[in-house]
């Protein structure tokens, strides 16, 4: 009894750290799912629209004096730095939760980062707004802190676990971006080579209003992939892979993904091409998030792992000092 009684525990100790790890991992696709909209350069101001339609919307319905006073006097003013300013750090909160590190750091500064977002749509005009989610979202950052969610799925966890398990790690790490990049070629097959346009890899699924017009609810925009894009992600994938033999194949794959990041990042935006047809303008954040990511992970599992040629280095050196003694 007693050995099915660790067993059990053992296998609800796994189960809670894959929840535990699950969770983490969503709260940054939440992050994720919600960058493309934050589009620079004006991020909205010239139309009235994006970022700013919300942040402007606290001057008509005030929830919290200091806050309007705040956004009517320093927000609303430098409203582009204010808009760089929430597209980087929603970035580097993405990147950092989907890579699991720093996390109960960064998940305090997720809580943080939500208040002002509840203090902006809590009496916002339209009905869509669910006050609720947000308090949710201020939790779910709360309990990733208390649990110390990257240790779970995460680098702060296999950071701490030694050669072993990083190059365990860094094999998974390594077919996840091969996966996403193949996905990403599948979904960008349509779309030419090398250009701006890119194509979802999520979900823009929506219905046909009473009004005849399409209504987009479920919004799952994740990723965007040209054919290009694509393939260097499964390239710089397989290079982690590699990497378990050989660390420096890891290091070429990470900066490759290092690289991608940095240069979509300057690019701003891609030209998203709609399945009916229509181009919508949208940030190039979520790729930075995602290729940040995977070059994070891959940098700091292969600087520990330090490839087989290393680990035998090592071993030879310490049966000589064992013959020696």
């Amino acid at each position: 009894m007693s050995t099915l009684k660790q067993r059990v525990v053992a296998v609800d100790q796994q189960a809670s750290g894959f929840v535990i790890g699950g969770v983490r991992i969503l709260a940054g696709l939440l992050w994720l799912a919600n960058i493309h909209w934050k589009v620079p350069g004006d991020f909205g101001e010239s139309n009235g629209g994006g970022l700013y339609k919300y942040s402007a919307s606290t001057l008509r319905h005030a929830t919290f004096g200091p806050f309007k006073w705040l956004t009517e006097h320093l927000i609303l003013p430098n409203f582009t730095f204010f808009g760089w300013f929430t597209l980087i750090s929603e970035t580097a909160l993405a990147l950092l939760l989907l890579a699991g590190y720093r996390t109960k750091l960064v998940a305090l500064a997720g809580a943080a980062m939500s208040v002002p977002i509840l203090l902006s749509v809590l009496y916002y005009d339209k009905t869509y707004e669910w006050s609720w989610s947000y308090l949710l979202m201020i939790g779910l950052h709360l309990l990733l802190y208390a649990t110390n969610a990257g240790t779970h799925l995460g680098l702060d966890g296999v950071l701490s676990r030694g050669a072993a398990a990083a190059r365990r790690s860094l094999r998974s790490v390594g077919i996840v971006a091969t996966v996403v990049g193949l996905l990403g070629l599948f979904v960008a097959r349509s779309v030419d080579f090398a250009s701006r346009q890119a194509a979802l890899l999520g979900s823009d699924a929506g219905y046909i209003g009473d009004d005849g017009k399409l209504q987009r609810r479920w919004e799952l925009k994740f990723l965007w992939f040209n054919p290009l894009w694509a393939l260097l992600t499964i390239a710089c994938g397989v290079l982690l892979i590699l990497g378990i033999k050989q660390a420096r194949l890891a290091l070429v794959g990470a900066g490759g993904f290092a690289v991608m990041a940095v240069v979509v990042f300057v690019t701003k935006t891609f030209d998203y091409v709609r399945d009916d047809g229509a181009i919508q303008k949208v940030a190039t954040g979520s790729n930075v998030a995602v290729w940040g990511a995977f070059a994070l992970c891959g940098f700091l599992i292969a600087r520990v792992s330090g490839g087989s040629g290393a680990t035998s280095a090592t071993s030879s050196a310490e049966v000589g000092a064992a013959q020696s003694e």
